[in-house]
């Protein structure tokens, strides 16, 4: 069995003013001639298609046109799964209606065993989608009050699918978590306020290959449990990521193994530094278009140099002046922002009385911040 592993697509997304759909399409339209060219017996999106959950009408058609192409077209069947920055409810939309066509979205999740059962040369591969939900609608679902973090949550399903599967049956689970050991990126909206969205990476020893979502690093946490990493550099401190889509190859008796296929943009994301005189009579010769953090190393002031940089570089995004930018308070000050509001609660707490507050306590004020914060989202 072979196919691609894929997340993080974020369609939709506006990265310093610039809005991405032209970006994505041209990195899609990659994408479609790969699976065009590799014929994979599955195509895996392992959730955050969309960058927030009422998407823009250009994005929606895109990721339209693309899985038309990919399913009508290549006939490929698709496994797609919601993530935290998706309307569950909008991507689940005649999900069942689609089944048929080889189009397979889980957007919301029902707690229910289901898996997408695929056909090799060595017989059945189940596919089992775990579409991201938070711990207050997994539990009614799983049917289980006393859980409490997505740990448990994840856990106590994937030991259900496991219990559910047929003995000695090839299985691949798609998910969109954090699990424990993965490196995070700038561009990443936490699952949950604290240490209550971490996942332990034996919840998915169970199957041959997990297909994770969420972190946006192409990385494995072992070597059966890979992040596929996103679609393009969502941040500057992806910058020096190499972006890829991972190729997956399970054999008959249930071992893996994978390759990254890598992602050329239209345009990348780096960082420039230098003095101002030096950057404007560079002979830089990568692509002017991309998009370009500047770091000036001038001591002296530079008149309106955001503007006049525009004419070397027309999309640059970000300009920081390095001579003045990690000195003193402003360096204090960037460090105390660095404490989130979950920090700031258990250091209180931990000075009230004297203990560090436990899972249940943890998980309670991490709902009550979690609330505030999509409350600030939806102004």
């Amino acid at each position: 069995m072979r196919f691609i592993h894929t997340a993080d697509w974020h369609l939709g997304r506006i990265f310093h003013g610039m809005h991405l759909t032209d970006d994505q399409a041209y990195i899609l339209a990659n994408l479609e001639l790969l699976l065009k060219d590799e014929k994979p017996d599955a195509y895996i999106i392992s959730g955050d298609i969309y960058d927030r959950s009422v998407p823009p009408p250009e994005s929606v058609k895109l990721l339209s046109s693309h899985l038309d192409y990919v399913v009508r077209g290549l006939k490929i069947p698709v496994i797609m799964i919601a993530g935290n920055h998706d309307g569950a409810e909008r991507l689940d939309f005649c999900s069942n209606m689609m089944k048929g066509s080889g189009l397979n979205i889980s957007g919301i999740f029902s707690g229910a065993v289901a898996p997408v059962i695929l056909e090799d040369e060595h017989g059945p591969v189940y596919f089992y989608p775990v579409p991201y939900a938070d711990p207050e609608r997994m539990k009614p679902a799983l049917q289980a009050d006393e859980v409490v973090s997505h740990n448990s949550c994840i856990t106590l399903y994937t030991d259900m699918i496991l219990a559910a599967k047929p003995s000695g049956v090839r299985s691949v689970a798609v998910a969109h978590a954090f699990v424990s050991g993965g490196t995070s990126s700038e561009s990443e909206r936490p699952l949950s306020i604290g240490g209550a969205g971490v996942v332990g990476a034996s919840a998915f020893s169970g199957f041959c290959y997990t297909a994770l979502g969420h972190l946006h690093a192409p990385q494995n946490i072992s070597d059966t449990i890979r992040y596929s990493g996103s679609l393009m550099k969502y941040s500057l401190s992806e910058e020096s990521h190499n972006k890829s889509v991972t190729l997956v190859e399970i054999d008959r008796t249930g071992n893996v193994k994978t390759g990254e296929i890598a992602l050329i943009p239209r345009r990348d994301l780096r960082i420039v530094e230098g003095s101002f005189k030096e950057i404007l009579g560079a002979d830089d010769p990568l692509n002017r278009e991309d998009y370009v953090a500047v770091k000036l190393t001038d001591r002296e002031a530079v008149y309106d140099a955001m503007n006049r940089l525009r004419s070397v570089y027309p999309n640059i995004i970000h300009l920081e002046r390095t001579e003045f930018s990690t000195s003193g308070e402003l360096a204090a000050g960037r460090a105390g922002l660095k404490h989130s509001d979950m920090d700031l609660f258990t250091s209180f707490y931990l000075n009230v009385t004297g203990n560090e507050p436990d899972e249940n306590e943890m998980a309670i004020v991490g709902s009550i911040l979690e609330e505030r914060v999509k409350a600030e989202e939806s102004l």
